[in-house]
Parts: C-alpha cells; structure tokens; sequence
C-alpha cells in the first residue's frame, strides 16, 4: 500500500513540474505554429541564470521570480526576434525546426562552455516535511505541487475569461479572421513567447533545485519527458498537457519504482512511441488534426 501511495504522490509531483513546462510549451505552438525544439535548453539557460544571479539560492519563491523572468526575456528574445527573422523572409516547416535547433545546440554548448567540468550543485538546505500515510514529501515538493495548480487555473482563465485569452485562441485559430477583428497577431504571439518563457523558466528552477545538481543538458535531458506530456495531450492544447503531464508523471514514477529508477526517462519514451503511431494527434485531438507540426 505504502509503494501503491508513493507512486501516486511522487506521480503527481513529477505530473506538477511536468504540467509548467509542457503548457508552457504546447501553448506556445498553438498560438505561433513554431515547434520550438530550443525549448530544452532554455529551461537549462533560465537554471544557470537564477543560478548565477542568486547566489546559488534555494528560496523557491525568489528562484521562480528570477527563472520567470530570465525565461521570459530569452524566450521573446529566440522566438519573436531570431525565429520572427526567418519566419519574414518565407522560412517554413523543416527550416524553423533546423533554426530551433541550432538555437539549442548553441545555448547548450555555450553553457557547456560556462561550466567547465563541473557538475554545479545547490547548498544542500534542511526543508519542512510532510508524512502522508509513510510517504514523506518535502515542502519544495509539495511548493511545486501547489505552484503548477496555480499555474494551470491561471493559464485557463487567461484563455477562457478575458480578452487576451480571446485574442490567443482567435490567432490560434485563423491568423487572418483574427486581424479582420483588430486583433494584432505580432503583439500576441509576442506575449505569449513571454509568457512561454516564464512559464519554461520556473519548470527550470524547480527542476534544478528539486534535483539539487544540474548541467548544460539538463533541460535538454527533460524535455524528452516534457514533449511526450505534451504530444500524449494534444499538441497545442493546454489542458490536454495537463492530461498528458499527470500520465507520463504517473507512469513514469510507477516503473521508476517498480522496475529501476533508470526506467524513468524510459517509460516516457515508451509512451511518446506507442502515441505517434496510435494516435499521433493525442488525447484532445481536434487542434493537432488540423495543424501541421511546423508551419
């Protein structure tokens, strides 16, 4: 009962820090149409910046400000300003992936290139824990938990209860019926690059500090689990990330536990591959059916 209780906790926590990063993500590709593979090594970027800028600080809270800010401007920076370039001049579909993921492989070897040999640690802090029937969660834990619930309910009500939301879903939807009703496409997608990238840089810092040690692939490493989450949803729908996180989370801590804790990134890979040949359009399917990949 206790293992059954712990995969579910666990589950859960990792379905949270899961949930920040793939809406982040997903909710990005449904109002711009750019599959942003550079994704991974912002989150690792928004890591080392709360990092250096700090002082190695493990408040959660000021950690997140910092992440959500840094993410933020980085992300606007690669997506409005680099991506926006070439998206001017024609690029489309395989050439903006090539572009996300020359961005990755620079952000990630120029970090590389910031840390040296080193594997960079957190000061290892005493935290607040809770016992929940044998299975002790610690309060970063449970912090991440309560922030990705407040996160998520923020993210629908900006969708479904105001006006910007409104704008977000019209782009989405048709680009040219949305600027027919004096919604500015540019202004929009810009902001949702921001937000975006707030939301990728406190997945970031919670990933760093929950693990205590990061590298310059870290992210790279999550994102793997974090596209699955999104791909198993529905990319492009921000609830059906929400779906997809709490599964692969689930999931993935259950063979962690059952089997190896090796069998973690595995499992994720496992459900990745058996969605894009079931049911590539995942869960809520009716945006992914429509839209290609990449435009």
């Amino acid at each position: 009962m206790t293992l059954l209780l712990g995969i579910v906790i666990f589950g859960v926590y990792s379905a949270a820090l899961l949930a920040i990063g793939a809406v982040g993500f997903t909710l990005q590709f449904g109002v711009t149409n750019v599959l942003n593979l550079a994704f991974g090594s912002i989150l690792t970027a928004c890591i080392f910046a709360e990092y250096g800028l700090t002082g190695h600080s493990t408040n959660l809270w000021i950690a997140m400000a910092v992440g959500a800010a840094s993410g933020a401007v980085l992300s606007l920076l690669i997506g409005h300003v680099v991506v926006g370039a070439f998206l001017r001049r024609g690029a489309t579909g395989f050439g903006i992936a090539m572009v996300t993921i020359a961005i990755s492989l620079m952000v990630q070897f120029g970090l590389e290139a910031i840390q040296g040999p080193d594997i960079l640690s957190y000061s290892a802090g005493s935290q607040a824990t809770m016992n929940i029937g044998g299975v002790v969660l610690s309060s970063g834990q449970l912090t991440t938990i309560i922030v990705a619930v407040l996160a998520m309910a923020a993210v629908q009500v900006l969708l479904r209860m105001t006006k910007f939301g409104l704008a977000m879903r019209a782009t989405a939807a048709d680009v040219s019926l949305a600027r027919t009703c004096a919604v500015s496409p540019a202004r929009t997608r810009a902001v949702t690059w921001l937000i975006s990238g707030a939301l990728c840089g406190i997945c970031g810092v919670l990933l760093g500090i929950g693990e205590g040690s990061f590298s310059a692939s870290t992210g790279s490493d999550f994102f793997i689990t974090l596209a699955a989450a999104a791909v198993l949803g529905g990319i492009g729908k921000p609830a059906g990330a929400m779906i997809g996180a709490l599964i692969i989370g689930i999931v993935s801590q259950a063979a962690a536990a059952v089997i190896a804790p090796s069998y973690k990134t595995i499992a994720a890979w496992v459900i990745l591959i058996a969605v894009l040949v079931l049911r590539p359009q995942g869960i809520l399917a009716e945006f992914a059916a429509d839209r290609e990949l990449v435009a």
